[in-house]
């Protein structure tokens, strides 16, 4: 799979989330979360600051 289809994965699935949180079927945080993994797993370059924050997080919990 190349970058590119990863990217329009990436880009149906932003789609899809945000018509299901306008449907109000999940809240608007999990939305932003789903969004932002979606990022990371894609890895675009939006992907390395999402890492570095998990990382961040994962410091204070662990």
């Amino acid at each position: 799979m190349t970058q590119t289809d990863m990217q329009i994965i990436d880009a149906f699935l932003f789609l899809y989330v945000f018509l299901t949180a306008r449907s109000r079927e999940i809240r608007w945080y999990q939305a932003t979360l789903i969004v932002l993994a979606g990022f990371l797993l894609a890895g675009t370059p939006f992907a390395y600051p999402m890492w570095w924050l998990v990382q961040g997080i994962g410091k204070i919990f662990f």
